[in-house]
């Protein structure tokens, strides 16, 4: 069984919707503006797998991005400075998988543009990303989107969340950075997750401690001064449900949000047909044999 992680008390997990969807954003300090653990090295040299092995599938790196790019790059070497780490390395790549190869988070850049020349409204496009773990999606699929285009798989997004995301980033300020926390459940622990299961088997509800994990994406947003373009970061922070077991009032919490949310939110959330074996297990998560 593992540790409970101190970031459980992070997670909103209110059950009294609707609306079911809430930013949740909270104003961060720069110091807490990425987060190194005891993890970073074995994190970074899956980064570097993946983007040797895979990088069609976890870069995409639109024209014109290299100036933001570089914004990006100044803004991490100067965070990795104040943390005693090493800056990264100059690989003549784009700066921004430069940048990527340095930390723990994905990073990717929201840039301010018009859908096309008959749209005078001004959105922010996913046009540039090192998006090496993701939460089942896949980045070819929402390269070059709008922040609706992205989520729009998300249930209710366009009706609770669309155009507060969409004024937000374009209001945000360069000396405000914005935190928030998302949660999921997984089969594994992963870090690279584009697919969800195909047809996940169903689970004993005495088996759920060790069969599943609870995905946590550690958020941030904050606005680049001279590009104008906005860099969302991304830390995947996970623990094997079975922790919950020192945490009964997380899990307790997680029950009766599973319970509440619409059906489609649950399958969202990874647990469709297992949410009685999961939610069964949660009302009781004590160590079992």
């Amino acid at each position: 069984m593992g540790a409970a992680p101190a970031w459980l008390d992070e997670l909103d997990l209110r059950a009294d919707g609707p609306p079911w969807l809430a930013m949740g954003l909270r104003r961060g300090g720069e110091d807490a503006w990425l987060v190194a653990d005891d993890l970073r090295d074995a994190e970074r040299a899956e980064r570097r797998r993946l983007l040797a092995d895979r990088w069609d599938e976890v870069v995409h790196l639109g024209p014109g991005t290299e100036a933001a790019g570089e914004e990006v790059r100044s803004l991490v070497t100067g965070w990795l400075h104040d943390h005693g780490l090493p800056a990264p390395e100059r690989t003549g790549e784009h700066p921004l998988v430069e940048a990527a190869r340095a930390v723990q988070e994905d990073l990717c850049l929201m840039v301010p543009r018009t859908a096309g020349p008959r749209d005078a409204v001004v959105r922010h496009h996913l046009d540039a990303a090192v998006l090496c773990f993701p939460s089942h999606w896949r980045l070819r699929d929402k390269a070059g989107g709008s922040a609706l285009a992205i989520h729009g798989p998300v249930p209710g997004y366009d009706v609770e969340l669309a155009d507060r995301v969409d004024r937000y980033l374009a209001r945000l300020r360069p000396d405000v950075i914005g935190v928030r926390r998302n949660w999921s459940i997984h089969d594994s622990p992963a870090l690279h997750a584009p697919d969800p299961p195909a047809s996940p088997p169903a689970l004993d509800p005495a088996t759920v401690g060790e069969a599943l994990w609870l995905r946590s994406e550690r958020q941030t947003l904050r606005a680049l001064p001279r590009s104008g373009a906005v860099v969302f970061t991304i830390r995947v922070q996970q623990c094997p449900f079975s922790a919950l077991a020192e945490r009964p009032d997380v899990a307790a919490a997680l029950a009766r949000r599973l319970r509440a949310q619409p059906p489609a939110l649950v399958a969202m959330n990874g647990v469709e047909r297992r949410v009685d074996a999961v939610t069964a297990w949660l009302d009781a998560p004590a160590p079992r044999p």
